[in-house]
């Protein structure tokens, strides 16, 4: 296991003490040697002044005793007194002063001993014998005596000093080399300390700032929206684990991020499919956009759309390659061999199929020859009844998920929703158009039947009056009277019988829409221009533009208070355009609620559209399209 970088930080941060603390150590023994040569030095230097001054005051007893024993005079005892009050301290110093300088004492002891000699056998028992007079001491053996024995104590002194001084420079010469090696060794330690603290930082630049910086800027990437951005994963302990663990992170996001975009993508799919359903699009243009649609959220290479038929066949009603592809529709082809539409028809279930090596039979080998690997297929139910399936495929080597078949049924529910909507709307337009065709043939039946029965006895009957008035002649009486009286009245009920069939279902619209028009706007009480060029058109097509445009004239009659009115019919973009307008005073009822609602209900029945515009005090426009091939 690899360490934590807490752990090498303390080891190293240890490390890097030790020796430091190591490096001063030697440092601080090197100083303290230095000042034990230093001392040494300093003590040889003083035991040499000692003697020194030791070496003056045995001096200044000779001289002193020997210019008294000269002379006789006082005056030259007086360095004597004084160096023999002193010579006796310096000894001691002396003495003292060799301790400390090389702890021992003997050659100083030797020397101290030869001086004390000197005073208490030689000069003091000299000079007071001079003081008694003496003759002996004024000899020149008394003399030679003192300076003899003074000879081997300057000689023993300057022995004594020029070994001292030897030890002196020698000492010194250690202090020197003890001084430079101390300062060689603190540059050494310093710079050794120093290096050691540059690769220590080195490292914690290299192992923690470096990385947690790199993190910092990759962690304001990701605050700015860029989601694939990773780590590289080389460090070390909890910086390691803080780049993989950053890695997870940005990849949970993202992974995250990209299923939100796609249930926000496939919602936004659904919305505008619903739409399409709830706008009631022909179905042509549902199936269309809902594989579209499929074959973009779900990322396939194609999406189409099959219904099941009763032989046992499947037809392609809609399909979805992408841009520049083609897919042929309305293509019939056979279910056998192991399929996904094969399936689906057999267990109405989604279900997944691998073209790839586990299928056979005529769709397997043209899924294969395009290139497909898998395909998922989802049931589309009507009314408890499988009608078809939606199938996406993919490449071999696309990847696809594992709930694709749940969110594609979601489609397939709002199309199963579509063609249900479709099939109740054409059940309920052909049984509209049943009712008013059967109202229509009812009419001409009506029509036909008082042609041909009442309204040709009538006839017979003004026919056989008109004879029975000619034969009574003018004379006739009140017989005469009678029958004119009965031949009137079988002539008004001739006329309202005639007017009566036609406002069932005129002759003229037997000859076409532009000669029943033409007939209706002769009997109009106002000026009305006609413009009609349909030519001949389905017979319930005809009866229902004549009758848009005779309500529309009656309402303009009785209630628009117009001067004039026109009437247009032409037939384009495969719809039949009927218009009729006026100049009146408008506000007509829109809301369905007026006296064209029965025209609405007939127009709805055609599968047209009826407008009516009449915003008050500007006229009445009613304007129908209906669609000729329905007709």
């Amino acid at each position: 296991m690899r360490r934590g970088l807490t752990r090498r930080t303390v080891v190293a941060s240890a490390l890097l003490g030790l020796l430091v603390g190591a490096a001063f150590a030697v440092l601080v023994r090197a100083i303290d040697e230095e000042r034990d040569s230093a001392d040494l030095a300093v003590d040889s230097l003083e035991v040499i002044v000692t003697a020194i001054a030791l070496e003056r005051l045995v001096a200044d007893l000779e001289t002193g005793q020997r210019g008294y024993l000269i002379t006789g005079e006082e005056r030259f005892l007086q360095p004597w007194l004084q160096a023999r009050g002193l010579y006796r301290r310096e000894a001691e110093d002396l003495i003292d002063a060799t301790r400390r300088a090389d702890g021992g004492t003997s050659e100083a002891r030797r020397i101290v001993a030869l001086i004390d000699a000197y005073v208490a056998e030689y000069s003091v028992p000299l000079v007071q014998a001079a003081r008694r007079d003496a003759p002996a001491t004024s000899g020149v053996a008394a003399l030679d005596e003192g300076k003899r024995r003074m000879d081997v104590i300057r000689a023993e002194l300057d022995a004594f000093v020029e070994a001292e001084r030897r030890q002196y420079v020698a000492r010194q010469d250690v202090a020197t080399s003890d001084a430079r090696r101390a300062v060689l060794l603190a540059a050494a330690g310093l710079a050794g300390s120093m290096l050691l603290i540059l690769l220590f930082g080195a490292y914690l630049v290299r192992a923690v700032a470096l990385p947690v910086r790199r993190a910092a800027m990759m962690a304001g990437r990701v605050a700015g929206g860029d989601l694939s951005t990773r780590l590289p994963e080389t460090g070390t302990g909890e910086v390691g684990a803080l780049e993989r663990a950053f890695n997870t992170m940005t990849g949970s996001l993202e992974k995250s991020r990209d299923e939100l975009r796609r249930i926000a993508d496939e919602q936004a799919a659904l919305r505008r499919v619903a739409t399409l359903v709830a706008h009631d699009v022909p179905p042509e243009q549902l199936f269309a956009a809902a594989t579209a649609e499929v074959r973009s959220v779900f990322g396939a290479a194609v999406a189409e759309l099959v219904r099941y038929e009763e032989d046992g066949s499947a037809v392609r009603v809609a399909g979805d390659a992408g841009p520049g592809q083609a897919v042929v529709e309305g293509e019939r082809f056979s279910l056998e061999g192991r399929s996904v539409t094969s399936t689906v028809r057999r267990t109405a279930a989604p279900a997944r199929t691998d073209y790839v090596t586990r299928t056979e039979g005529p769709i397997a080998d043209a899924m294969r020859e395009r290139g497909l690997g898998t395909a998922v297929g989802a049931p589309i139910v009507v009314g408890a009844r499988l009608w078809g399936v939606m199938v996406a495929a993919w490449k071999r080597e696309d990847p696809v998920s594992p709930e694709i078949e749940v969110n594609m049924v979601q489609f397939t529910e709002l199309v199963g929703t579509a063609i249900a909507n479709a099939q109740s709307r054409a059940e309920l337009a052909a049984s509209r158009s049943r009712v008013v065709a059967t109202a229509d043939e009812t009419r001409r039946r009506i029509e036909r039947d008082l042609h041909d029965g009442a309204q040709q006895s009538l006839v017979h009957a003004v026919i056989a009056l008109k004879l029975a008035r000619r034969a009574l002649g003018r004379d006739g009486g009140p017989a005469a009277d009678l029958v004119e009286d009965a031949l009137g009245h079988a002539e008004r009920a001739n006329d309202e019988l005639r007017e009566l069939a036609h406002g069932i279902l005129p002759a003229t619209l037997s000859r076409g829409l532009d000669a029943a028009i033409e007939t209706l706007v002769s009997r109009a009480r106002l000026p009305v221009s006609v413009d009609v060029d349909v030519g001949r058109l389905a017979p319930d097509l005809e009866a229902t533009a004549y009758f848009i445009v005779a309500e529309a004239l009656t309402n303009t009659i009785k209630h628009a208070r117009a001067t004039r009115a026109r009437v247009t019919a032409t037939v384009r973009d495969g719809a039949l355009h009927v218009e009729v307008s006026d100049d009146g005073v408008g506000g007509v009822p829109t809301n369905g609620r007026s006296g064209l609602l029965g025209l609405y209900d007939r127009v709805a029945a055609m599968n047209g559209e009826l407008r009516v515009e009449s915003p008050p005090g500007g006229g009445t426009t009613v304007a129908a399209a209906i669609p000729v091939g329905e007709g």
